[in-house]
């Protein structure tokens, strides 16, 4: 066969594999393949040159690229993040479980770790899809939201399971599209962004303990949805967007400020995009970030790719540094 007759068959397959992932990834479906339990087995990480971008946008620095996979079934599909601290990161995916790693680049020999998040209390029963991470960097509690089941559980530092709640304004929610993005601020108080709609909710406290939610409206770029929320030193929050396009990748990935003490629910909170990162990053379906406070206000940010375990994409780790200028909020310009 010419190599002109095989081009039709070829972009037949390419959109054959965004159709498929438009599929896996729009509210209300799950294309997903059931993952067996599994004896644990190692990782690799493997570095990417991605010579083909600049190192800089914007203020933002690319200091790392990696490529992670394992034989492990219960590896990928990762989907939210935490940084245990400077060298340990733990990612969660949409099908329960855990990985504990170190963070490519540091002297840890933590090792890596693969575990299930099996005590969820009287959720059991519903399906583990984990979207959404927040930590009390004081004390190592963490807080996890699930689409599907629309709750929310709360765990120790030893991933014991303290309590769990569905808050009642998330009931309303897809079963494919809930808490996305949440942060727990300094204060105490958390934010969540839905995947869908821009209705975001304010939490004075702990959801956990029955605090009640403050509803406000948020702004983002035109198509564009929240995949994951972290805190900055100077208490403004950074937000992990992406939209899926009919192109190849079909992801494209920006990151917004946004500032929690403008808070208001008689007009929209505006997400002011800082960042493009398909100027700095290979395209892919990034979900997860975690923010690590360096020297002063300057950051070191984490992001790391959800897979939709398929054979068109990969679990991509990325490490950007930034300084946030003092001036740069939205309501600045």
């Amino acid at each position: 066969m010419t190599a002109s007759a095989d081009r039709p068959k070829r972009a037949r397959s390419r959109l054959l594999a965004i159709g498929l992932l438009a599929l896996a990834l729009a509210p209300g479906t799950l294309l997903r393949s059931d993952v067996p339990e599994t004896a644990e087995l190692g990782m690799t990480v493997r570095p990417l040159a991605a010579t083909d971008l600049p190192l800089t946008n914007g203020g933002f620095t690319r200091t790392g690229l990696w490529e992670l996979d394992s034989e492990n079934l219960n590896f990928g599909g990762y989907s939210a993040l935490l940084a245990l601290g400077p060298d340990l990161l733990r990612a969660f995916s949409d099908r329960g479980s855990m990985l504990t790693f170190p963070a490519p680049g540091t002297s840890s020999d933590f090792g890596t770790r693969f575990a299930n998040i099996r005590d969820r209390g009287e959720f059991a029963g519903k399906f583990p899809d984990i979207e959404s991470v927040t930590r009390d960097p004081a004390t190592g509690t963490y807080w996890l939201g699930f689409e599907v089941s629309h709750s929310l559980l709360r765990y120790d530092a030893e991933s014991r399971l303290e309590g769990g709640v569905q808050p009642p304004e998330w009931r309303g929610w897809s079963v494919n599209s809930g808490a996305e993005a949440m942060v727990r601020l300094a204060d105490g108080r958390f934010i969540v962004l839905p995947e869908q709609g821009r209705v975001a909710l304010l939490y004075p406290g702990d959801p956990v303990e029955g605090a009640e939610a403050l509803a406000f409206g948020f702004t983002a770029p035109e198509g564009y949805s929240p995949t994951d929320m972290g805190a900055l030193p100077d208490g403004r929050v950074l937000v992990l967007l992406r939209k899926v396009e009919m192109t190849y990748p079909p992801f494209s990935v920006r990151l917004a400020l946004a500032d929690p003490a403008k808070i208001d629910p008689e007009q929209a909170w505006h997400l002011e995009v800082v960042a493009d990162l398909d100027a700095l990053l290979p395209r892919e379906n990034y979900e997860g970030m975690a923010i690590v406070p360096g020297e002063g206000e300057s950051v070191t940010i984490w992001l790391i790719a959800d897979d939709n375990r398929s054979a068109f994409q990969r679990s991509l780790l990325a490490r950007l540094e930034w300084t946030p200028e003092s001036d740069e909020s939205p309501d600045a310009q």
